[in-house]
């Protein structure tokens, strides 16, 4: 077993089958807009220490009996897909390719890159970054586009660079500060409730427009911001009113599930909300310029009536995701893995209406020597044996922005859309002040 450089924990083997067997679920991408001028050679040269610098950039996985391990090799290089631009927003069709193409994990490198220039007469170009979600998740996917900035700006300058190889991360599960058997009994009362809610409440979940297996779904995007004025007037509410800028998102995504369900009466909707673990491990690992899968989440069975308003739902949101992590559901993500990886297997999944992920502000420099970052923000692949609508959100810069993916054509483009602008209203209302649905 000398070859192998780890086995893969539940949690990180779990976003392997959704890789293989859902088509590219596993996947997460990055957008970097950059003022400047950058030559392909140092483009390629920082994709190079990148690799050099982290261990899990430099491995595949290979599938024995006993598992899957991570196995390190003498690694290809990262590729690097270099487009002609045709347009502005070319950006958002790169990606959408990008998450379309599931990375061949069992030959690596588990990472992949594209490269948009600057148009004539532009100083603008696009980078974008796609990982495998068992290695990466946003947060460090947004320090590894830091890190790489940085390496340009110093090859550009002329600095002869070396980096040392980082430790390997371990799994998140080995870091939490409460393992499996201290919260075995809460995981099993909250998988008990979770069957009593499907039981009992029986939530709604979007119904297909068109059913088509994974194979023949397509991952489409749908990109718009709030602009810096109307992101603080956002946050200056959220705090007026008690909440928190993630609270007013779920309030606007329930509102808008309410609305394109077009049920008269009360509902309920099960919803997932992603937590960062970083925060809650105390290990140098948990540093963000260490890659590493440490994301959570808490599930919740949301309840709306037709008198709930968006302040209300949101507080409401605010008090059910404080109380999720009081009694650490936001562990139980990794630690249960291998149940739903057995429930997988058997072609059950979680009934989710929508997934919400909101990284609040990216602590991220904006300037890297002559290179300026203008945009940069996440969005993942959302294939799914059901209709799956997605959203992830960051604060760049003082900007929102909102990146909705959605499975076509279980999800039509015309509905996603629909979906997005309803949204889009119900924060309109929120703030008070118009919305345009800007793309950024």
């Amino acid at each position: 077993m000398a070859n192998y450089s780890r086995k893969l924990a539940p949690f990180e083997e779990e976003f392997e089958l959704y890789q293989t067997e859902v088509e590219g679920a596993g996947l997460v991408a990055c957008l970097m807009r950059v003022r400047g001028s950058l030559e392909i050679r140092v483009i390629k040269q920082s994709l190079s220490l990148l690799q050099q610098h982290h261990p899990y950039l430099q491995m595949h996985i290979v599938k024995n009996t006993d598992g899957m391990y991570f196995e390190a090799k003498e690694a290809s290089e990262i590729p690097l897909r270099i487009i002609e631009r045709n347009r502005g927003n070319q950006w958002l069709e790169v990606i959408e390719e990008e998450l379309n193409h599931k990375i061949d994990s069992r030959q690596g490198p588990l990472i992949k890159s594209a490269y948009i220039p600057a148009a004539i007469g532009s100083d603008i170009f696009d980078l974008i970054f796609t990982i495998h979600h068992s290695i990466s998740d946003g947060a460090s996917l947004i320090q590894l586009c830091r890190e790489f900035l940085d390496y340009c700006a110093r090859i550009t300058e002329g600095e002869q660079l070396k980096v040392e190889r980082l430790p390997m991360t371990p799994p998140v599960e080995q870091l939490l500060p409460r393992s499996k058997t201290a919260l075995q009994f809460g995981i099993f009362l909250f998988i008990l409730k979770f069957i009593l809610n499907q039981l009992l409440k029986k939530p709604r979940q979007l119904s297909y427009d068109i059913y088509c297996p994974v194979s023949e779904q397509k991952v489409r995007l749908i990109n718009l911001c709030l602009n810096e004025k109307q992101t603080k007037q956002l946050c200056k509410l959220c705090n007026q009113e008690r909440t928190t800028v993630t609270g007013a998102l779920n309030a606007a995504m329930l509102l808008t599930f309410k609305n394109e369900l077009a049920i008269a009466g009360n509902v309920y909707i099960n919803a997932a909300i992603a937590v960062n673990l970083r925060q809650f491990i105390q290990s140098e690992f948990a540093q963000q310029h260490h890659l590493g899968l440490m994301a959570g989440s808490i599930f919740m069975t949301e309840f709306i009536s037709n008198n709930s308003s968006f302040w209300e739902i949101a507080r409401n949101s605010r008090q059910k995701i404080e109380q999720g992590l009081q009694s650490h559901q936001h562990f139980y993500a990794p630690l249960a893995a291998r149940d739903r990886i057995g429930s997988f297997k058997k072609g059950r999944i979680l009934p989710l209406a929508y997934i919400l992920s909101n990284m609040g502000q990216i602590n991220q420099g904006a300037n890297y020597g002559s290179l300026e970052l203008i945009d940069n923000h996440i969005t993942a692949s959302s294939r799914s044996y059901n209709p799956s609508f997605v959203l992830h959100c960051t604060t760049f810069r003082s900007r929102l922005y909102l990146n909705f993916s959605y499975n076509e054509p279980l999800i039509s483009a015309k509905r996603a859309q629909s979906l997005a602008d309803f949204f889009m209203s119900a924060i309109d209302k929120a703030i008070g002040k118009p919305l345009i649905n800007k793309k950024a």
